[in-house]
């Protein structure tokens, strides 16, 4: 048995040349709560399928790193009690004992990258702890050695986003903007730091990406702010106690304080930011396929 399993409804969409997005499903073991978990992956999936893409759940299933869960699967998974969150550095492993995982986004672009993928959606990226920036997450380093671009609300807001910016910049990772030139503050709406390109059509980000790619560039983020309605004021996020929790168990640790401290509002902030960034990739995805074919026929 293969250890990397593609869905056939992926493997065929890839195998016609059309548009692909990878949803991690962390958030559905160490994110969100059961109800709200399942909820954002049926929101992400009908963004997705609505901007004309295929959605793909990536995730450790029954000892293989599958791309492709089915809907019935993502429920299975959230059911367990026995999953772990699966990095790179522990995805060996996983495959082995328990065999069932949710994925990072540093392993679902590692996953997305070994089938063929260019564009994951997810909630907020992984970066820098605060403190002596020793605490750093695995999606950036993932993302300085894989071509792909992930689509979300910027560094999760317990991170230190200055430091993050920095060593995205220091490893060669672009962050562009979505119409904006703020880095996006994942709850909040901006993390108050200016990034040096936007841009504000899906035509225009495809072609950034293809000349990107084009030049042997890595990975790329992309930023998109939350609407101004649905953000949490930076000042209350700031005043949430701090998890003392260290390495994969941090952020989630974090995120749980956040959400026992500001309730629901956190949810439905985690759901909308979700589900705008899989409408985006969705949409991404499919430029991509007008601008990378002919780039790959003056390269083949």
């Amino acid at each position: 048995m293969s250890a990397l399993a593609i869905a056939p409804a992926v493997r065929d969409t890839i195998a016609s040349g059309g548009a692909v997005v990878a949803l991690e499903s962390a958030v559905i073991t160490h994110g969100l709560p059961g109800a709200a978990a399942l909820d954002a992956v049926r929101r992400q999936w009908t963004a997705s399928q609505e901007a004309g893409a295929t959605p793909a759940v990536v995730a450790v299933f029954d000892g293989q790193l599958r791309v492709g869960l089915s809907l019935e699967e993502c429920t299975a998974l959230a059911q367990r009690t026995d999953t772990v969150k699966v990095s790179p550095w522990n995805l060996g492993a996983a495959l082995t004992s328990p065999r069932f995982g949710g994925t990072t986004v540093a392993a679902t672009v590692q996953a997305a990258a070994l089938a063929g993928l260019r564009v994951v959606s997810t909630g907020g990226i992984g970066g820098v702890h605060p403190g002596d920036g020793q605490d750093v997450s695995a999606d950036l380093s993932e993302l300085s050695r894989r071509s792909v671009c992930v689509v979300c609300a910027g560094p999760k807001s317990t991170l230190d986003a200055a430091a993050t910016l920095e060593r995205l910049e220091t490893l060669g990772v672009p962050v562009i903007g979505w119409r904006s030139l703020v880095l996006a503050g994942f709850l909040a709406a901006s993390a108050g730091l200016r990034l040096s390109s936007r841009v504000d059509t899906v035509d225009e980000l495809a072609q950034l990406l293809g000349q990107h790619w084009e030049l042997g560039g890595v990975g790329v983020v992309v930023s998109q702010p939350l609407a101004g309605d649905l953000a949490i004021p930076s000042s209350e996020l700031a005043a949430a106690e701090t998890a003392s929790a260290r390495g994969p168990e941090r952020t989630p640790a974090e995120l749980r304080h956040l959400q026992a401290r500001l309730g629901e509002r956190v949810i439905e902030a985690n759901l909308a930011l979700l589900e705008r960034n899989a409408a985006l990739a969705g949409s991404l995805a499919v430029a991509l396929g007008r601008v990378m074919s002919p780039m790959d026929a003056r390269h083949g």
